[in-house]
């Protein structure tokens, strides 16, 4: 075994530990788009926890969202399946087949976009979870009790939803119950939390400038206009263009819902690299979300689920300021503190 393979096993045992236990059957679902490695790694990372892995590998998605064919989709809900796992090239977050799983009580890890690099000594899967979570907790405590959210951003970003009513939630690593009876999951890297605005309430101006779906690391800012909770306008370069592009070609009115989520994210361990898997986690930056939102307990299902990333927002919950310019107030150093330099 070698050196490297060696440090990618012993990485991917600790989302292992977190969300399943000795005897556990684990499905893995991977692409061809996929590093062979680290299905290889994760599937020695359960033997030596003496869980039972079972792998399939599929061809690519066309898209975000799109559910595996419907053999790999029927495994994964099979009752002797006690966690899957999407190590796939294409982000199914918000796939129906996610739904599925929380409706029959199963638990899911999040792995999309994951490349080797990301699990290196001091990249985001090193952070500390149990810290990230914490913090998480606090931010998450003021969005479920909070009324209205307001994003703004000296690059033109201004944007105002309602929240009222709906559930602040902490993404970091650690298995977390989507709806009550419900199953639920993690992701991994990870590290945000995040709020689902009501539909239909979202007005003003979104600029991402750090990493979108589909286009990487943004090089010319998107512009989004946002108007009664549907994007009515998407303005920038070549990333502008890709994502009209998409929108047009899975044509689905739901598909411009917005903002379909609103996160922080926690890990300082993050430096941008173009995936949206850990940029979006990026410690006091913020993704925001277009399209489906069933999974995060919204009442918005539509073909598509696309997200972006806001470097240095400033972040407020009924006017208690929770960002500005890379950091998280609620932060008492815990997290900070962990931040490469």
């Amino acid at each position: 075994m070698s050196e490297d393979f060696a440090h990618l096993t012993r990485m991917l045992r600790k989302p292992l530990q977190l969300n399943a236990k000795e005897g556990s059957r684990i499905l893995i679902m991977t692409d061809t788009r996929m590093d062979p490695s680290l299905w290889q790694a994760l599937q020695a990372a359960a033997h030596d926890l003496h869980m039972e892995p079972v792998v399939t590998i599929m061809d690519a998605r066309a898209t975000h969202s799109t559910n595996p064919p419907e053999s790999i989709r029927q495994a994964a809900l099979a009752n002797d399946i006690d966690l899957c796992i999407y190590l796939t090239s294409t982000a199914m977050a918000h796939s129906s087949l996610t739904d599925e799983f929380i409706e029959k009580g199963k638990r899911f890890i999040l792995m999309e976009e994951l490349t080797p690099i990301m699990l290196g000594p001091d990249g985001p899967a090193s952070a500390d979870y149990f810290a990230l979570n914490e913090l998480g907790l606090k931010i998450a405590a003021v969005f479920s009790a909070g009324k209205e959210v307001h994003v703004v951003c000296p690059n033109g970003t201004d944007l105002r939803a309602n929240i009222s009513g709906r559930v602040g939630r902490s993404i970091a690593g650690i298995p977390l119950i989507m709806r009550p009876g419900g199953g639920g999951g993690c992701a991994f890297p990870d590290g945000e939390a995040h709020v689902c605005p009501v539909e239909g309430s979202g007005n003003g101006y979104i600029v991402f400038d750090v990493t979108a779906h589909n286009v990487g690391l943004i090089k010319e800012p998107m512009r989004l206009t946002v108007s009664d909770g549907l994007v009515t306008n998407i303005e920038g370069g070549r990333e502008a263009n890709v994502w009209k592009d998409l929108l047009m070609k899975y044509e689905d009115p739901n598909n411009y819902n917005c903002p379909a989520e609103i996160a922080i994210g926690l890990n300082p361990k993050v430096m941008p690299t173009g995936s949206m898997r850990t940029d979006k986690k990026m410690y006091g930056s913020s993704h925001i979300g277009v399209g489906d939102t069933m999974a995060l307990g919204g009442t918005c299902r539509a073909r598509l689920r696309l997200e972006g990333v806001i470097r240095r927002p400033e972040i407020s919950v009924d006017g208690e300021l929770l960002t500005r310019g890379g950091r998280i107030l609620l932060d008492d150093g815990t997290v900070w503190n962990d931040r490469p330099q």
